[in-house]
């Protein structure tokens, strides 16, 4: 059987509540050098914030910075089981442009899986001959 998500992905992600700032998401991630954070709440995955999403709405304007995640997030975003390949993981990652998933079990958020991620497994993949 093949890789699957739950292989290479980062399990139990760091997370924030909805309440949250932009300035909290900001520098959450540019201070754990995140790129996505997911937005949860009572274990319920509400959406995600990255730091290209920061970047598009002004990263420098106050009052930006000072509004609430559930204000700006990206709602309802793109999520995987830990039990798909991650070739389908990856297809689904490149037809719609993005960098991550949310890996979900049970409507709780389990994992994030990125770019990155696949690329590692794929370096390995090509390194063990596999």
């Amino acid at each position: 059987m093949g890789i699957t998500v739950e292989d290479v992905m980062t399990p139990d992600p760091v997370t924030l509540l909805p309440t949250d700032t932009v300035r909290d998401a900001y520098a959450l991630m540019t201070e754990r050098a995140f790129r996505h954070v997911p937005i949860v709440e009572a274990e319920l995955l509400l959406g995600i914030i990255s730091i290209s999403d920061i970047g598009h709405l002004g990263a420098r304007v106050p009052e930006l910075m000072a509004k609430p995640l559930h204000e700006v997030m990206t709602k309802n975003p793109a999520t995987v089981k830990a039990s798909e390949s991650v070739a389908a993981a990856a297809a689904t990652m490149a037809s719609r442009k993005i960098n991550c998933l949310l890996v979900v079990e049970n409507r709780k958020l389990a994992g994030i899986v990125t770019t990155y991620d696949l690329l590692d497994a794929l370096a390995r993949r090509v390194r063990d001959g596999g």
